[in-house]
Formats: C-alpha cells, sequence, structure tokens
C-alpha cells in the first residue's frame, strides 16, 4: 500500500526469473532448490499482482486511496497491527521449541535441534534488546 508501482512490477519480474531458473535444476539432487525457487516465484507473484490491482484501483478511485491511507495510519489500527505481531510473535515462539522437541524425538543431526535453540534464544535476546531500546525512548 505505501509502495510504489514500479517496486512491485519489479518484483513480479523476479518472480518470474525464479520459476524460469527453476527449470534448469532437473537433477535430483536439486529438486529442493528448484520447489523452493517455484515457490518463492510463485509467492512473489501473487503478491504483486495482488498490489498492482489495488494500486490500479486506488489510481482510478482517489477518495480510495485516501481512506486507505487514513485507515493505515490510524490510531486503533496501529494498536491492533501491534497487537497481532505481539500474538504472532508469542505463537511462534512456542512453535520454535516444539520443533526443536520433535527434532530430538525424530532424532535428527544434534546441529538441527541447537539451530532450532539458537533462533529461539535470538528471538528473546531480540524482544529484551527492543525492549530496553523503547524503555529509554518513552
Amino acid at each position: 500500500m505505501l509502495k510504489k508501482r514500479s517496486f512491485y512490477v519489479v518484483m513480479l519480474i523476479i518472480g518470474m526469473c525464479c520459476i524460469g531458473a527453476s527449470f534448469f535444476f532437473n537433477d535430483a539432487n536439486a529438486k529442493p532448490i528448484a520447489g523452493s525457487l517455484i515457490g518463492i516465484g510463485a509467492g512473489l507473484i501473487g503478491m504483486s499482482i495482488a498490489n498492482l490491482i489495488t494500486k490500479h484501483m486506488e489510481r482510478k478511485n482517489p477518495a480510495l486511496e485516501k481512506q486507505s491511507q487514513i485507515d493505515y495510519n490510524d490510531e486503533r489500527n496501529i494498536t491492533i497491527r501491534n497487537r497481532a505481531k505481539a500474538e504472532a510473535g508469542d505463537i511462534t515462539q512456542w512453535l520454535i521449541m516444539g520443533i526443536a522437541y520433535i527434532t530430538i524425538l525424530i532424532s535428527a543431526p544434534l546441529w538441527v535441534t541447537l539451530a532450532v535453540v539458537i533462533v529461539f534464544l535470538i528471538y528473546h535476546f531480540v524482544g529484551l534488546y527492543l525492549i530496553n531500546k523503547y524503555q529509554k525512548e518513552m
């Protein structure tokens, strides 16, 4: 909503390039790379098309664009978005720990379990850093 139209056109082209590049990975060992490129490309294409349609509708109807800007910057909506992000972060924290336990149960290599635990710790350290930063600002 806040980005320019050209950004979404570039993302659309990158998405198409990702899907095109996936066809060069035909080897059995490279199938995960091809699948990842297709997934990333499809996501970029879908996001770009949706946002380009939104931009087109806003260009045709300036009142709609003005109202969407007001809604986006409204204090209530900002609070709702921040609360949703906090809830999503709490849920993600428990999902990360669940993945760590699953890696232990399926006897995954130790480095996999440690990588998941390190992500969990990074999440908490970033949270503590941001709490201290925001307390100093307010």
